[in-house]
């Protein structure tokens, strides 16, 4: 708390309050000073409090706290990421060994479960890497064990959804409303939520679940309609909505649906999104036209 405090102090001053100013209506002046000086804590309550007062964010506060620089988790997943979209197998193996290697030495789970998680991103770019079923039911009972699922539980499951069966998937993203419930109003929870979302219904796609696929289309959509912000995935979404349309035999609609989606991501100058939404639209209509002849 004395590093706080300090670091409280500092913001104050550099933003011109006074004590006064800060601690009016929510706790003395000389409790304030103490706090500042690190010889009296103060409670989350009141903090947030004071941090409102000061105009400041939590996530803000922490980042100075942290010498401006990211969480471990936060730097973690930009590294998996990083990897991943590079398809850099070698980096994301190098990365899953460190979190073992933590996890052995300090046997604090966190670590297991990055672990299985950057090892479901690595399966998910080669499918002839080895998958452990001790890991795949160790990450499920964490999961299920979990009422509120927080950002780290949907980034857990939205990352790992390579490794589970399609029945855990459509189970757990049937849930995921509500145990997702309690940090709804979370901006970046939210966003990972719809993310989630749109996976899934991608799944259930390619396992030719369309009942559930029209569920979670359905789910994204309401979340959408009261969320304006999230353009990428309600274009996304238009995208699926229209796959969903051409394997339910309604081809026409459907086509011209995924068609509208992939201009506007040409639009937005997201040229790979553009070639890989193309492609994969072409293999569903022909998928579609033998299904017809047949």
């Amino acid at each position: 708390m004395r590093n706080l405090g300090h670091i409280f102090r500092d913001i104050r001053i550099d933003k011109g309050y006074s004590l006064k100013d800060i601690a009016d209506g929510i706790l003395s002046v000389s409790f304030l000073s103490k706090f500042e000086r690190g010889d009296s804590d103060i409670s989350l309550s009141k903090f947030y409090l004071l941090l409102e007062r000061l105009n400041i964010t939590l996530d803000e506060f922490l980042f100075i706290s942290n010498d401006y620089n990211p969480t471990q988790v936060e730097t973690l997943m930009k590294n998996v990421r990083n990897a991943y979209e590079n398809n850099n197998i070698n980096l994301l193996y190098k990365l899953e060994q460190e979190e073992i290697y933590k996890w052995k030495k300090y046997n604090f789970s966190s670590h297991r479960y990055n672990s299985i998680m950057i090892r479901a991103l690595a399966y998910d770019l080669n499918k002839q890497l080895e998958l452990y079923q001790e890991d795949i039911t160790f990450l499920n009972e964490y999961l299920f064990k979990v009422e509120n699922w927080g950002f780290y539980e949907i980034m857990l499951f939205g990352n790992s959804m390579s490794i589970l069966p399609i029945e855990s998937i459509i189970t757990f993203s049937k849930e995921i409303l509500n145990k997702t419930q309690l940090y709804s109003r979370v901006k970046k929870n939210k966003e990972k939520l719809i993310r989630v979302l749109l996976n899934t219904i991608v799944y259930c796609i390619e396992s030719n679940r369309s009942s559930s696929a029209l569920h979670f289309i359905i789910s994204a959509e309401k979340i959408l309609e009261r969320n304006s912000d999230l353009y990428f995935e309600k274009v996304k979404l238009l995208y699926l909505s229209g796959i969903y349309k051409i394997i339910s035999g309604n081809s026409d609609v459907g086509i011209v649906m995924s068609n509208k989606a992939i201009k506007i991501m040409d639009a937005l100058g997201d040229i790979n999104a553009v070639n890989n939404h193309e492609i994969h639209l072409k293999k569903k209509i022909e998928i579609s036209n033998m299904t017809t002849l047949n």
